[in-house]
């Protein structure tokens, strides 16, 4: 679960956000504010992991909130101005969403956030979950007009044709609008890599390494040697060699 708080001074802003996010089952909505001191008083005495961040306010504008809290929380900054993008970056946002804000962007937001929690889980904490149970994670996939839920232990690989991939799964393989750098954002690191400009694989599914190829599912993937150096890596270091 992501305890998350909403802080923006337009009530129809806040409105939107918590429609979009109530459909995300593991978006749980601790408190929502107007006003910015309000807030800050509340994060003084409570633990959210994420806060969405309106920029522009009255009191105390969103660049400058995070600097008076001394652990903030993740931060996705949202705004209908896009100047503000550098400084946000500047400020380790997790992202940056312009307003009006839709729910495939937002979605690829989250999934960054649930990646960020992973990777401090497993490097803070000594009774951390073993890294198996990230593939019971799901990420929301835009399809046309729809959105596909899957569950990123039946991702095998992942095929890119220009600005479309392919996710192939256990299922039946799904074609969305996507660039192959926009689906890494969305995938644990430590599941999946590129082995190619034009496929990404699950290091679960590998069936075999061959010098220019890897296969899964009986399909060989081309290897190539722009990734294949930090590719044999990674496996080395999983098999301890």
């Amino acid at each position: 679960m992501i305890d998350y708080v909403i802080i923006d001074d337009e009530p129809a802003a806040i409105e939107v956000l918590q429609i979009h996010l109530n459909t995300v089952p593991y978006m749980v909505l601790k408190a929502s504010f107007r006003d910015p001191m309000e807030a800050l008083d509340y994060l003084q005495q409570h633990k959210v992991d994420l806060i969405f961040l309106d920029i522009n306010m009255p009191k105390l504008s969103g660049i400058s909130f995070p600097k008076l809290l001394q652990n903030p929380p993740l931060i996705i900054f949202t705004t209908a101005y896009s100047e503000y993008a550098l400084e946000s970056y500047e400020l380790k946002a997790v992202d940056y969403l312009l307003k009006p804000i839709q729910f495939d962007r937002l979605l690829q937001a989250i999934m960054k956030v649930k990646s960020v929690l992973n990777l401090h889980s497993g490097g803070l904490s000594a009774n951390a979950e073993p890294a198996a149970d990230v593939t019971e994670q799901t990420i929301f996939i835009k399809s046309g007009a729809e959105f596909h839920q899957l569950a990123i232990k039946n991702i095998k690989y992942i095929e890119s044709d220009g600005n479309y991939v392919t996710f192939h799964t256990d299922g039946r393989p799904i074609l969305a609008r996507y660039k192959l750098s926009e689906v890494l954002e969305l995938l644990p690191p430590s599941l999946f890599v590129r082995i190619h400009r034009s496929f990404v694989v699950a290091l679960m599914h590998i069936e075999t390494v061959k010098s220019h190829c890897v296969v899964i599912d009986k399909h060989e993937l081309p290897l190539s040697s722009t990734y294949r150096e930090d590719f044999l890596e990674i496996i080395n270091g999983k098999t301890g060699g």
